[in-house]
């Protein structure tokens, strides 16, 4: 089942019955791809879009004019505005859809950690275990992206301490009236944004990752059962 691909995991889960142990295999090996393929599209493909420019390489060609800057072919400009996706990108991402942001985040990150693919290179310390990380290093446990959880989704498309304070605010009806007397409960709580970083993670143990990690993938198992009969 570890070689099957996406396509192949989707007909199995059609074809097995409900309460089978091999369709349940499936359903959580096919939403692993699905989750990796997500990755793979943050860290690489989505960054090699070209843009679309008007102008064709291809216009004027064999006219001796040594220019590019003629009519553009339709050929060209799909070429030019390709974008490295794909139809289980497309599948991956509206799965994604399904969970809140605090999520999803945990979902990514823990599909980001690869345990079993060390680096060959040791890591001595947290300095060069961040370098690694932004070189594309994935061989990390899940208590190591938890501790480099910033930088990792920052890798994965969120900007710095995007997510903070995801699911804590609510909102409420303020009622505003000055106060004539210094109240320290108040300056308490206007300068809680200005916690440390550390204090700023989503994450604040490994175990609640992989709570919400786990969570989240529950949720999905029954998207991606129904995801099945539609790419059928």
């Amino acid at each position: 089942m570890e070689l099957m691909g996406i396509n192949q995991l989707l007909a199995l889960i059609r074809r097995e019955p409900e309460g089978s142990t091999l369709r349940a295999r499936a359903l959580r090996r096919c939403l692993d791809e699905l989750i990796e393929v997500e990755i793979e599209w943050r860290l690489d493909y989505r960054h090699l879009n070209l843009g679309h420019h008007k102008v064709s390489p291809l216009a004027g060609m064999g006219e001796g004019r040594g220019e590019v800057t003629g009519r553009v072919d339709h050929v060209m400009e799909a070429a030019e505005r390709y974008r490295h996706a794909c139809r289980w990108r497309s599948m991956a991402q509206a799965l994604l859809a399904h969970l809140t942001e605090r999520q999803r985040m945990a979902v990514l990150l823990a599909g980001y950690a690869i345990p079993g693919q060390p680096w060959v290179r040791p890591v001595l310390g947290d300095r060069e275990r961040i370098e690694a990380i932004k070189g594309g290093h994935r061989g990390l446990t899940l208590a190591q992206v938890r501790d480099a959880q910033l930088i990792v989704l920052q890798r994965l498309g969120w900007p710095a301490f995007g997510g903070w304070g995801a699911e804590e605010w609510s909102l409420r009806r303020a009622d505003w009236s000055l106060a004539p007397t210094f109240s320290a409960s108040r300056q308490r709580n206007r300068f809680r944004q200005w916690r440390p970083v550390s204090a700023r993670e989503v994450f604040g143990t490994r175990k609640a990752l992989e709570r919400s990690a786990e969570k989240a993938r529950a949720r999905l198992l029954d998207v991606v059962s129904q995801q099945s009969e539609i790419a059928a």
